[in-house]
């Protein structure tokens, strides 16, 4: 379990020596890589059998208890067709003993249909995902040494609070003056993206978590091309924090006043055994100077 943060909210900090499981000074472990990634990172690809569900999976082999179909709301760019999903580019991962992919969700405003981020497996394919070189990744998922400090993913403590903190202030939508109620602009769709389908049709509780390429916010502002997912953190998964300073991100209310902030971790990730991945993890959460509620035990 992670210490207490300092007090005080800024738009950009790193946190810093608090306590013994404090952040370690910036200057001694720099932040590894925050930059965008380019449009091209997704691309609609066909399936095998289109009117079949696909089988959505957390990193750990973990069933979500939902299918992915095509058909519904098609997300952003690219808009996909019927009968093809938007999926990453960015790499191929080994879940279950399966090639996967990660099918990117999200939701084109005005949003009918969410669309979940979930690993989907490689064989519901008509071909093979057209893979970027690693250098499209601009040092984003970087490995770092060291990562021991275990953690364990706890999305189902994030409550009401974080779904009413954006990252995004309304003059950095596309429109410019309001936050929609049907955004994705959401600090929620990074510390508990599995309560928009939780119960779905009476399933069980799709409790899970991300951990990312990058973050949606720099020191300027709302960074483009950020907040891209790399994986899928099932609750209660071990997650190894890594020696490297945590970034501290703000968050604003509708109007676009802060209302709180939310802290993200360098992490190592254990999709299949022998093999690590790394990236940002949200870590905890103050909301209106209250106490900070943690996303991790």
């Amino acid at each position: 379990m992670v210490a207490r943060l300092c007090a005080g909210l800024a738009l950009l900090t790193l946190a810093s020596g608090c306590g013994a499981d404090a952040s370690p000074p910036p200057a001694a472990r720099p932040a590894p890589s925050n930059l965008g990634l380019a449009s091209t990172v997704s691309e609609c690809l066909p399936l095998k059998d289109p009117a079949a569900g696909v089988p959505a999976y957390a990193s750990d082999g973990a069933r979500l208890p939902f299918d992915v179909r095509p058909g519904h709301e098609p997300g952003t760019a690219p808009r996909c067709g019927p009968g093809e999903l938007r999926v990453l580019r960015l790499e191929s991962l080994s879940i279950g003993g399966q090639a996967t992919y990660v099918r990117r969700g999200g939701c084109q405003t005005p949003c009918v249909v969410r669309q979940p981020t979930v690993h989907v497996p490689a064989a519901a394919f008509a071909r093979p995902v057209r893979l970027l070189a690693a250098a499209a990744r601009h040092g984003d998922g970087a490995p770092r040494p060291g990562c021991r400090t275990t953690v364990h993913d706890a999305a189902q403590l994030a409550g009401r609070e974080l779904a009413r903190m954006f990252y995004k202030r309304p003059t950095e939508t596309p429109a410019g003056t309001a936050i929609r109620p049907d955004t994705g602009a959401r600090w929620s769709n990074y510390g508990d993206p599995g309560a928009l389908y939780r119960g779905r049709g009476g399933a069980p509780a799709a409790d899970y978590d991300y951990l990312l390429w990058n973050l949606p916010r720099t020191a300027s502002g709302v960074l483009h091309g950020g907040g891209i997912v790399r994986a899928v953190i099932a609750r209660g998964a071990a997650i190894e924090l890594c020696p490297a300073a945590r970034l501290t991100l703000p968050a604003f209310d509708a109007d676009g006043r802060l209302d709180g902030q939310v802290e993200f971790a360098y992490a190592e990730l254990h999709p299949a055994p022998g093999a690590a991945i790394f990236g940002w993890v949200p870590l905890a959460f103050t909301y209106r100077g209250g106490p900070r509620q943690r996303l991790t035990t």
